[in-house]
């Protein structure tokens, strides 16, 4: 299902029953704590077979799902950036999975966009799954987590992953990334839960 109009920061999905003049132009969280992120955009909500796919693309070696995953992206706007890259896996979890499931999908969404693709956050801090999390306990968990490259200066950068949750993780690595220089941070997931 489409993600719904809503936030035009974090992309949280607005409440359809009120009428588009009486909806507010940024939701309450956004309004009370901007993210640190320019944009973040998902074109559906995770549920139904997308959510299967996603299962099986993360958790059940199904890599070459990628590519097929990766054309939901043509539901969100481009991003204003100069490169893509993804959230990365930390380096254990990397080895436990065999793959980057974040990579995979910025590097087809790249294609997409014509832009180039350049991993520019290093994950220098496992963090516990976020499955079942809520906001502060996932904003806990990945404070600190990544590492940025100074290929980030002056950049305008498009953080890709496959879902967007809190946002947590993407404010962080959005954070990490203007802290080394980044002049602006948007954020694309294939869902939204």
């Amino acid at each position: 299902m489409p993600v719904p109009a809503g936030c035009p920061l974090c992309g949280e999905p607005g409440d359809e029953a009120l009428l588009p003049a009486l909806r507010p132009r940024r939701c309450a969280r956004c309004r009370a704590s901007p993210p640190t992120y320019a944009r973040a955009e998902a074109p559906y909500l995770l549920g139904g077979a997308l959510a299967d796919a996603v299962h099986r693309f993360k958790y059940e070696g199904r890599e070459e799902l990628a590519r097929g995953l990766s054309t939901l992206f043509a539901g969100c706007q481009p991003p204003r950036a100069d490169v893509v890259a993804p959230i990365p896996l930390h380096p254990v979890r990397l080895r436990q999975r065999g793959y980057d499931q974040a990579a995979l999908l910025a590097r087809e969404a790249a294609r997409q966009w014509s832009l180039p693709v350049r991993p520019l956050l290093r994950r220098v801090r496992g963090t516990p799954q976020q499955v079942g999390s809520d906001r502060r306990r996932r904003e806990e968990n990945v404070r600190g987590a990544f590492r940025a490259l100074r290929a980030a200066e002056g950049r305008r950068v498009c953080l890709v992953d496959d879902v967007l949750t809190t946002g947590a993780t993407a404010a962080e690595a959005a954070r990490t990334l203007l802290a080394a220089g980044a002049i602006r941070v948007e954020i694309r997931t294939l869902a939204r839960a």
